[in-house]
């Protein structure tokens, strides 16, 4: 154990309640996760702490001499690092909706479990889940939408149900302007058979876009009720023909 000292950047401060937890348990069952460490450059012969600075802290207060430890090379130790960061302090800093999925998200693509990122994050395994399907494949674009505020994670997920990451970004474009909720983006997408547009091919796309324009800006106006009772009411205004581009005038509407 004195041979143990932190790897630089990675110390944080700890809560009190739970490292008396923390402490009780390894009193009662040991150490049953390995911290990570690697040697010291200096010749030393000390070892970083990589992970496991509660563990290890708890072992010094209990009067444990040793502590079982996984030694890594400097390679997988600088990935760990940097990982531990973004996982472990940046996590427990008050972080908005949209960065805490993205961080949960990037620990998923980096290979860390499941279960793992939900304890260290504090939420469920199925919310990880969520997190990571809602964001899968979302472009620098969608991300830079998210954090701007133009759309949230469920209006997000709504989208990407129903269109292709290439024309996401013009759908995003359509409808963050106008507040729409995701659960109603999911009954207009599949009322206006948007999988069904999108095989009519690329010339078509201008006035499928220019017809989604125009029934976000129209449900926006509309008052409030149920989703399917809005679209049955944005159905009633639809229009005969939609212009080639976005900027066309819209025909009168059947009633």
């Amino acid at each position: 154990m004195e041979l143990i000292r932190p790897e630089d950047g990675l110390g944080r401060r700890r809560d009190r309640q739970g490292h008396k937890e923390l402490c009780r348990s390894i009193e009662q069952f040991g150490v049953l996760t390995p911290i990570t460490v690697r040697r010291a450059p200096d010749g030393s012969g000390e070892y970083l702490l990589i992970k496991g600075q509660g563990r290890t802290l708890a072992c010094r207060l209990l009067g444990i001499p040793k502590i079982p430890a996984l030694v890594v090379d400097d390679r997988y130790a600088e990935e760990e690092k940097v990982r531990q960061f973004l996982v472990e302090n940046v996590a427990r800093m008050r972080l908005g909706t949209v960065n805490r999925a993205l961080l949960i998200a990037h620990a998923r693509r980096q290979g860390e479990e499941t279960a793992d990122i939900a304890k260290r994050f504090g939420v469920s395994p199925a919310t990880v889940r969520r997190l990571e399907a809602q964001l899968d494949g979302a472009s620098s674009g969608e991300v830079a939408a998210l954090r701007a505020g133009d759309l949230n994670l469920s209006l997000h997920a709504a989208i990407t149900k129903f269109v292709a990451p290439a024309e996401r970004a013009d759908v995003i474009g359509c409808v963050a302007p106008h507040g729409i909720k995701a659960k109603e983006m999911e009954e207009l997408l599949h009322a206006i058979n948007w999988p069904s547009l999108v095989k009519l091919g690329g010339r078509s796309q201008a006035r499928r876009l220019a017809l989604l324009s125009w029934a976000c800006e129209t449900l926006a106006a509309l008052p409030k009720a149920d989703p399917r009772e809005r679209i049955r009411r944005l159905a009633m205004q639809m229009p005969i023909e939609i212009g080639s581009t976005r900027g066309t005038t819209l025909k009168a509407a059947a009633r």
